[in-house]
């Protein structure tokens, strides 16, 4: 379990680099004046690990880590999805410099969607899990 947090904590922390060095490159091109506005095409593309993913990531884990105390089937499903979703994002941190925006765009929505949907699966087993202990279903 310890070393699913910590491959999900280095993809959000790769994710974190790549933007700040995106950020850095874009600012010179930035100051330059352009007659026509095209913030919206010209930006670059969100990385995969916005600012609030570090804390969504903590959190998932920790109600995965929950799960498995309460459910240790649905926890086995549910840490074996996530260990699915970190290792291709972890592939695709590799080759994500070497696509256009738009894939990037693409892929980072798509990680960020599935990784999102395996959490809310999570905190959504265990909140089940938790309420079935107390009403003796």
């Amino acid at each position: 379990m310890k070393k699913t947090i910590a491959i999900a904590a280095l993809c959000v922390l790769l994710a974190g680099c790549q933007s700040a060095d995106n950020r850095a490159k874009t600012k010179p091109a930035a100051a330059t004046p352009v007659a026509t506005p095209k913030p919206a095409v010209a930006q670059p593309a969100q990385p995969m690990a916005s600012t609030g993913t570090e804390a969504i990531m903590y959190t998932c884990m920790k109600e995965l880590n929950a799960l498995q105390q309460v459910n240790a089937g649905l926890y086995q499903t549910r840490s074996v999805e996530m260990n699915h979703i970190v290792t291709q994002a972890k592939l695709y941190m590799r080759v994500r410099e070497n696509v256009s925006v738009d894939i990037q765009q693409i892929m980072d929505a798509a990680y960020q969607f599935r990784i999102s949907k395996t959490c809310n699966q999570i905190r959504n087993d265990l909140t089940n899990a938790l309420v079935e202990r107390v009403v003796g279903a």
